[in-house]
């Protein structure tokens, strides 16, 4: 009868687990390498954004009112003060150590930019939000 009760016991254990019900949430491979790969062309298309003036298109990839928003209207108000001064080309290196952060995704990444001369950054942190089924930089 022990045996009878084990096995019993041992099935539904499997049936838990291979359905799901077991409490542990594995997200699909393909759904979080597909947010990675869309979040590391936004911060990429950014940088390509700026370096060619295009402050609009720039400002699309960012969440009105984040610290993104901000700094790129900040550069399109410098870039229309100083027209001939101010211009910079942006190079995106390296976007590595991608997570979820609650609702939001967050990367790092490595970059520079030229005016004069070249200047490295390495270790921003970028945090996307999703906003009405987009991720948007904030």
């Amino acid at each position: 009868m022990n045996i009878k009760k084990s096995f019993i016991t041992l099935f539904l254990i499997s049936v838990m687990l291979l359905s799901g019900c077991a409490g542990i949430v594995i997200p699909d491979a393909d759904e979080v390498g597909g947010d990675f790969y869309v979040c590391e062309n936004l911060i990429r298309g950014l940088y390509t954004a700026l370096s060619n003036q295009n402050f609009a298109l720039a400002l699309s990839y960012c969440k009105s009112g984040g610290l993104t928003f901000k700094y790129v209207n900040d550069l399109w108000g410098l870039a229309q003060e100083y027209p001939t001064v101010i211009h910079a080309t942006y190079q995106v290196y390296n976007v590595y150590d991608f997570s979820y952060l609650g609702g939001n995704l967050e990367l790092y990444y490595n970059y520079s930019w030229t005016t004069t001369t070249t200047s490295y950054l390495y270790g921003r942190r970028m945090v996307f939000e999703k906003i009405n089924g987009q991720w948007k930089m904030f």
